[in-house]
């Protein structure tokens, strides 16, 4: 059942972008939303047409609630004001819901009759931060370092959001880096001032989550209180790089004519063999690595054709980094490789009517296990898979895609 029957419902509310604190509900009656690991999308539908604004939410002057000009702009002030969605599985007007997006309101621009705006993710305000410390850039030169020893990845993930959001005057959000000083093994030594260009502090936690090893990282909204929204960042550990990995895989299945799991397709993609990778430096200074996988084909009698790519990293400088970096990738890109795709209903219920998976039960970076049987292609049996993204509108009806996995067939 729907949150058109009654029985759930999305809630918006505008808040203070840095302390998270709520100011008004806000009514968004038409809109379409995506979320990966690391990031999300957010944006109206055109009710006529049903295609997505990719300018972000377009709301008339009516359900802005405020009557002056002056009470508009703050209302919705792209410099200090946040927006807040949540799904509640009731429609009781007291339960505020599991709060599924945060982000803050950026780039507006104002009609006679309406104003549009967009909305941008965490991950998306940290590409204008950057890990440099507050007064270590100076005229002349600037020679500060930024080094970790002996630390998490997550714990130089959280180090890095906190040098760029709580360690800078003005750079408060209502983030909470949560392994901020968790030991580990790792080592990074190359954050340096002069080199600021390359330092955004999106891009360095992007790095550290596609090396090899790397954690999957997330940012999720949290009711801190019953006035304040807060953002907590996430992230596998250097020994289990998944996220959610304290409870039992969400359990889904398909079959023909039924099945949680609708809808579902299966995408295909050949393997990579050789990979030939760059890192810093210009001409013929420029850093170099070679990576291959061709077992598939010295080894087989009925070899397939070989492949091969290029991956670049011009912040990398550490050979042993960049071979890190780029073993990763065509660890994970030497096979056959396939995707599956599906729909679900998060409105969906048992027989005494609670819902089997509403809203905010799963999430990006979860383990799913997935029970097939009679599909044309794949053979009957449990699919361990993990979540990727998640898409759909107002409705409660979603598209779920899941990560790649070694083809059965090669």
């Amino acid at each position: 059942m729907g949150p058109g029957a009654g029985e759930v419902s999305w809630r918006h509310w505008i808040c203070d972008a840095r302390d998270g604190r709520l100011i008004c509900p806000i009514d968004i009656p038409s809109f379409s939303w995506d979320m990966g690991i690391g990031d999300f999308g957010f944006s109206t539908t055109d009710k006529g047409a049903g295609k997505i604004d990719e300018s972000g939410l377009t709301l008339p002057w009516a359900a802005i609630p405020a009557s002056t000009p002056d009470e508009r702009s703050a209302m919705l002030d792209s410099q200090r004001r946040a927006i807040v969605t949540t799904w509640a599985a009731s429609d009781d007007p007291e339960d505020k819901g599991t709060p599924l997006f945060w982000g803050k309101i950026t780039g507006r621009d104002d009609t006679w009759l309406d104003t549009s705006f967009g909305l941008e993710s965490p991950m998306a305000i940290l590409s204008s931060r950057y890990a440099v410390r507050d007064g270590a850039f100076k005229d002349g030169h600037s020679s500060d370092s930024i080094a970790f020893t002996g630390m998490s990845y997550r714990g130089i993930c959280s180090e890095l959001g906190r040098i760029a959001t709580d360690g800078k005057q003005g750079g408060e959000l209502p983030f909470d880096w949560t392994y901020t000083g968790e030991r580990g093994s790792h080592d990074r030594t190359d954050y340096q001032a002069w080199n600021v260009q390359n330092l955004a502090v999106d891009q360095l936690l992007t790095n550290i989550a596609n090396c090899q090893g790397g954690p999957d990282i997330a940012f999720r909204p949290y009711w801190a209180d019953e006035q304040h929204i807060r953002v907590r960042f996430l992230a596998g550990s250097d020994a289990d790089v998944y996220l959610d990995m304290d409870h039992s895989p969400v359990c889904l299945s398909s079959f023909p004519d039924g099945g949680s799991l609708e809808d579902i397709h299966v995408s295909y993609q050949d393997g990579y063999h050789r990979w030939y990778a760059t890192g810093a430096g210009t001409d013929q200074g420029t850093l170099t690595c070679y990576v291959e996988s061709m077992a598939p084909i010295t080894q087989s009698m009925d070899p397939p054709v070989l492949r091969e790519a290029v991956y670049g990293d011009t912040d990398t400088d550490n050979l042993d980094l960049l071979r890190r970096h780029v073993g990763g990738v065509a660890q994970n890109n030497s096979g056959k490789l396939m995707q599956i795709t599906g729909s679900i209903d998060f409105g969906d219920t048992d027989q005494f009517g609670v819902p089997l998976h509403p809203l905010g039960s799963m999430w990006p970076g979860e383990s799913v296990t997935l029970s097939i049987a009679g599909f044309p292609t794949l053979p009957d049996g449990d699919y361990g898979l993990r979540l990727m993204e998640m898409s759909g509108d107002q409705g409660s009806k979603a598209d779920l895609k899941f990560d790649v996995l070694e083809a059965p067939f090669q």
